[in-house]
């Protein structure tokens, strides 16, 4: 789906981020407001006429690729101009917030100048008036009632700012005899004459330990311990002590005044903790990043030539942190024999099974399991889902942004353990993909304290956090200078840049090392869990089209993973089938019907009629990539329609739109497949995947690990099989025809054969089943319709049910578009053999040309129906 988000025009515009930085000005004393508005105008300068510079070079070098014939033709210039675009609308609100910035600050002469001069002109207009007036004998008497209600209001006022005065003083004062008993008291116990640092005072470490369940029991544990104060309390409320004698004994006994004051303080506590949501995240930073870590080596101690592990550890840490609150992997689990450590451990073999055989299953599968002891009731799981979707990592401390505009920063290499020539490593860090000189954002503020390399820096807060950047062209800074979030650092080295985080530890006075990718607003992992023993079987018709894909691309020099990373998109995107448009499943005349493929009518419609919502997409989406017409200005749907005319072939020829592809597309998008394909931005299948999903296919984070996954298990397959076509339906009729007895003969399969009642047309895979069910003694009704109407006409068989198992002599019924059956008619075959791990052997007709036959083995998924005759 190519759905350009129109934001970044929004994001361009001035008025609305002028008013936003004058709000954020808001929260500073007026000189200071000033001074930062200064500040971010002179860098939004500095950036503007660098990337000016950058833009007039970059378009130079592309009007003399042009000019020479030149290819491949590069965007760099297209790039360059985007980020002078932005820098050029950064400057004009830059300008604009500091001017209005320094006109409202009142420290400065000129404006107390002009303050002055209009109060002194207003004054003297309003004496004159009032001498005027006074002139009068009846105007002046309201004259002098005007000037007493005026010196009254005055008094009033002055009285006011007099007692909020009085009231600064007094908050100064007790906080200064505050400050000095604060450190009288750390000087008696030996740690000098300082003041507590704040994340060490009683108010931060009580709202930490408040946190949790645990730390609440011993605020209330410690309520107990006022028995006098309890005493007290419980007398009055019941009725045996009057409330005046109560205050009378408290007023005389000022430590059960003060023992009364404690309690109330701890309850009042305890019923803010108690009151506030739970964080989806417990643990502090180090004890998180230590769980993750863990498990990234149970994934690396499995991992071998043959399988690789990247398990889903973010759903892992939040299950934990739910289930367990606060803990370190050492401890021992409440009333069990295990420590934390063995715990994950079992829940890793629960998610991915034990070698050899390997059996995948999600931490949804687990957590709904009530089998296994990891299962959660259902209002508890309801509410663990809740508080995972709207908090997430948000509650950790020193939030990272992200470093340019995406939704979702691309992880190419994880923090933690990874196997490397057979040995685990520790990587303490993460690798963004992103594109080669690309420019690149301060993600958090702070001072540059360190410069190793032209190609690096470090961005550190004093004794609180440490970011160390890799990948990026610093040269324009020397050091120690101060940038915020946001600030421009440079432009990427490549297509990776690599982030190291550290946190300050107050009380050990060291730094430690955390997982930088718990502090973005999200990210998404290419590497993902991929078994050699994993099968991937994508049946006849899909095969024979991706290889179709294959032998093209290959005759015109491309690389495998490219292509792999191409057909993993399509495979989300349109099963890799040209004859698909947007919302085709859908019933007619919204959905498709025999006659809508050459409708200009039905092809233009756009996402309000098909689904009543996303106007952006003003024609659906046609062919292998969906291409679209969208009210940002992309016309693909369009161009490809036009280019099909231009070659006298139907727009949904599979050889038309690989041609369309290379040569009839927009050429920054001709460009960038040429790129994905010849492995010219990236070396390996999961990054060419997301490079042809974030720049071709234009729609970043959507079902990123799918695509991945599907473009991984077909590069696996490229690499393997032969380069017959029909090679794996061969390789199954021969592994399983002794299993498949009796085999069907030529009545079935034949022209000019069949058994006798069969009404099915000729040649097509319900006429097939009709034969077959025949053959093994079984009766279906010869009028049932297409095969994806076998859902609802089955009853017009006797004796015939759905069944949610298969079992051998059953049809498979598959709806429209499902397992590459037909988009209109879906498609129906025989289950011949099921094989002890649930997949099962099918017999087919038509799905290469009617009367062929051919033979897969698949397993169940969504839209796959059986129906069982008795």
């Amino acid at each position: 789906m190519t759905k350009k988000d129109s934001s970044w025009k929004q994001n361009q515009k001035v008025g609305p981020r002028v008013k936003e930085g004058i709000s954020r000005n808001a929260f500073h004393k007026p000189r200071e407001a000033t001074k930062v508005s200064k500040q971010a105008f002179k860098q939004a300068k500095k950036d503007y006429k660098l990337s000016r510079k950058n833009y007039k070079s970059e378009l130079k070098k592309h009007k003399m690729t042009v000019k020479n014939g030149g290819k491949p033709l590069s965007i760099n210039h297209m790039i360059a101009k985007k980020k002078f675009i932005e820098d050029k609308n950064g400057k004009k609100v830059a300008k604009r917030v500091y001017k209005k910035t320094k006109a409202k600050d009142t420290s400065r002469i000129s404006v107390q100048l002009k303050g002055e001069a209009k109060v002194s002109l207003k004054q003297d207009v309003s004496q004159q008036a009032r001498k005027v007036l006074s002139g009068d004998e009846i105007l002046s008497e309201g004259v002098e009632a005007y000037q007493k209600a005026r010196r009254a209001n005055q008094k009033i006022r002055v009285g006011l700012k007099i007692g909020k005065q009085t009231g600064k003083v007094a908050l100064k004062t007790g906080k200064g005899t505050y400050g000095l008993g604060n450190r009288l008291l750390n000087l008696s116990r030996g740690r000098g004459f300082h003041r507590t640092p704040a994340d060490l005072t009683t108010r931060k470490q009580l709202m930490y330990k408040l946190r949790n369940h645990r730390q609440r029991m011993k605020a209330a544990k410690a309520a107990k311990k006022a028995e006098q104060g309890m005493g007290l309390i419980r007398s009055v409320l019941s009725g045996k002590q009057s409330a005046t004698k109560a205050a009378a004994i408290v007023l005389k006994n000022p430590i059960t005044w003060i023992v009364l004051l404690v309690v109330m303080i701890i309850f009042m506590l305890a019923a803010i903790a108690g009151g506030t949501q739970k964080p989806a995240i417990v643990q502090d930073d180090e004890d998180l990043t230590d769980s993750w870590v863990y498990m990234t080596k149970v994934d690396a101690q499995h991992s071998d030539d043959t399988n690789q592990f990247f398990s889903n550890i973010d759903d892992v840490m939040f299950y934990m942190n739910y289930r367990f609150d606060e803990y370190k992997l050492a401890s021992m689990i409440p009333a069990g024999t295990k420590n934390y450590e063995e715990f994950l451990s079992d829940l890793w073999d629960n998610l991915n099974g034990k070698p050899p055989e390997y059996d995948l299953k999600t931490m949804k599968e687990v957590e709904t399991d009530k089998k296994l002891h990891y299962f959660m009731p259902g209002e508890d799981y309801d509410h663990y889902q809740e508080v995972k979707k709207e908090l997430g990592y948000t509650t950790l401390d020193d939030p990272l942004a992200f470093p340019f505009e995406t939704e979702s920063l691309i992880v190419s290499r994880r923090y933690g353990y990874e196997k490397i020539d057979g040995k685990e490593q520790l990587f303490k860090g993460i690798e963004l993909m992103t594109e080669a000189n690309k420019a690149f954002n301060a993600p958090l503020f702070g001072k540059i304290t360190s410069i190793p390399s032209e190609t690096s820096l470090v961005i550190e807060q004093v004794n609180n956090v440490r970011l160390t950047i890799e990948g990026v062209k610093s040269s324009r800074f020397k050091g120690n200078e101060d940038v915020q979030i946001g600030t421009f650092l440079g432009n990427s080295l490549n297509e990776t840049v690599t982030l190291q985080y550290e946190k300050y530890d107050v009380e050990k006075k060291a730094w430690f090392s955390v997982n930088p990718a718990f502090y973005f607003p999200a990210v998404t992992y290419t590497q993902t869990t991929l078994l050699g023993s994993a099968s991937f079987d994508p049946g006849a018709d899909v095969e024979s089209r991706a290889r179709a894909v294959y032998d093209y691309l290959t005759k015109l020099g491309y690389k495998k993973e490219g292509i792999a990373a191409i057909l993993g998109n399509f495979s989300v995107e349109s099963g890799i089938n040209p004859k698909r448009a947007e919302g085709d499943y859908l019933n007619p005349p919204v959905g498709a019907s025999a006659n809508s493929w050459d409708n200009p009518t039905w092809l233009a419609m756009g996402g309000t009629e098909i689904y009543g919502k996303f106007p952006n997409i003003l024609h659906r989406g046609l062919g292998l990539g969906q291409w679209t017409d969208t009210t940002d200005g992309s016309t693909r749907h369009t161009l490809l329609l036009d280019y099909a005319k231009s070659k006298n072939k139907k727009w949904y020829d599979l050889q038309l739109q690989l041609d369309f592809i290379f040569n009839g597309d927009s050429p920054a998008y001709r460009t960038m497949a040429a790129n994905t394909a010849g492995n010219k931005v990236a070396a390996t299948v999961p990054e060419l995947t997301v490079y042809f999903l974030n720049n071709w296919e234009g729609n970043p984070g959507d079902k990123t690990n799918e695509r991945i996954q599907a473009a991984q298990n077909w590069f696996k397959f490229l690499s393997s099989s032969g380069n017959e076509v029909n090679g794996s339906s061969s390789e199954v009729f021969q592994k399983y025809k002794d299993k498949m007895k009796p085999l069907p003969t030529d009545k079935e399969t034949k022209p000019g054969q069949g058994w006798p009642g069969n009404a099915y047309a000729l040649g097509n895979c319900t006429w097939y089943v009709y034969n077959r069910m025949a053959q093994l003694g079984k009766s279906i009704h010869p009028t049932m319709g297409n095969a994806n109407q076998w859902v609802l006409n089955y009853t017009q068989t006797p004796g015939a049910s759905l069944v949610s198992t298969p079992r051998r002599g059953d049809a498979v019924i598959f709806t429209n578009g499902v397992a590459g059956s037909s988009a209109v008619y879906g498609h129906v075959a025989i289950i011949e053999y099921v094989n002890s791990d649930g997949t099962f052997v099918i017999s087919e007709m038509n799905v290469s040309g009617e009367y062929s036959m051919s033979w897969r083995v698949l397993k169940k998924e969504a839209g796959e129906f059986f129906m069982r005759v008795n």
